[in-house]
């Protein structure tokens, strides 16, 4: 489990640096045009991209309960593309300082929390971390949507297509 994990990061972050670098094609105005089906335009898309993982591993690494991590999540706006590079640099060698130390015994540890609904949860930590890369790859194909619908060609983000990039 614990290979499988550690390749989807590093797909994760190969493809979250292409859709930075898709982002420079982009007008100051396409950047932070309403319309990304994420949430509201490409800016606060990847903005929400960059924080939610940067949150969620603050939550694994416990450096913060989910509470705080959340907070990260939702607070922090990343308003320019050199921001958002900048904290990615931060949120991906947090990631990976934190999968270095990981064992396929601390993925199957079971992880006890409580939903901002209040409504208690559990479950193990590979599941939480497959649910915070598949959620990158959701926004990451949301923004690539809008790059692509402001005439740009973003590149292929695809897994495969990494695979075949890398193997």
């Amino acid at each position: 489990m614990l290979e499988i994990i550690q390749h989807y990061y590093r797909y994760n972050a190969w493809a979250t640096e292409r859709v930075l670098d898709a982002c420079q094609q982009l007008s100051p105005g396409e950047y932070n045009a309403p319309g990304c089906s994420g949430n509201g335009s490409i800016a606060e898309t990847l903005s929400h991209l960059i924080t939610v993982q940067w949150g969620w591993f603050a939550w694994f690494g416990k450096t913060m309960d989910m509470r705080e991590a959340v907070g990260l999540m939702v607070k922090n706006k990343l308003t320019t593309l050199d921001e958002a590079r900048a904290k990615w640099a931060e949120v991906n060698e947090q990631t990976n300082q934190l999968l270095a130390g990981l064992t396929d015994e601390a993925l199957g540890e079971v992880w006890n929390f409580t939903r901002m609904n209040g409504k208690a949860e559990a479950q193990p930590l590979w599941k939480m971390m497959m649910h915070t890369a598949n959620h990158g790859t959701h926004t990451r194909a949301q923004i690539v949507a809008a790059i692509r619908r402001a005439g740009h060609a973003p590149g292929n983000v695809d897994l495969l297509n990494y695979l075949l990039s890398v193997e």
